[in-house]
């Protein structure tokens, strides 16, 4: 069952629209405090797990302070890394599903450094991933 007191609204219904299920391995990009990577995590327990990744080392003590259960229950990690610079660590399995609300690189806002992080996304993808952005408006989908 899914925790859903320290989302919002708008978070919330972002992650009812990720297709989800147990054993799935995700990656957040941009995750901040670790409202919705928290929420993910739950909701691909048991076997599987998430993996933030946030550029702010204040955003990722949020987010451990937030995620402390999960963290400890082995679901969720997080990690400092810019998406444009990501490179998974050995240990890690392919991601099937990333994605990243509000995050300039993705958005369109920062157009060279979208496509390093698209190129850095697609080596870290298991064949088939799917990245969901969303900005203001619904979620865009993207074949990695």
């Amino acid at each position: 069952m899914t925790d859903t007191r320290r989302l919002s609204p708008r978070l919330l219904a972002i992650v009812d629209q990720l297709p989800l299920r147990p054993g799935l391995k995700v990656l957040e990009i941009g995750g901040g405090t670790g409202a919705a990577a928290c929420a993910v995590a739950r909701r691909v327990a048991p076997g599987g797990r998430v993996l933030m990744i946030d550029r702010s080392e204040k955003s990722l003590a949020i987010a451990r302070r937030t995620g402390a259960d999960v963290i400890s229950d082995g679901l969720l990690e997080v990690r400092m890394a810019a998406v444009e610079e990501f490179v998974p660590e050995p240990a890690d399995r392919p991601f099937e599903l990333a994605f990243a609300i509000r995050v300039g690189v993705l958005d369109g806002r920062h157009p060279q450094a979208g496509t390093a992080a698209l190129d850095r996304l697609r080596a870290a993808a298991a064949p088939g991933a799917r990245l969901a952005v969303c900005g203001d408006g619904p979620l865009r989908w993207l074949d990695l």
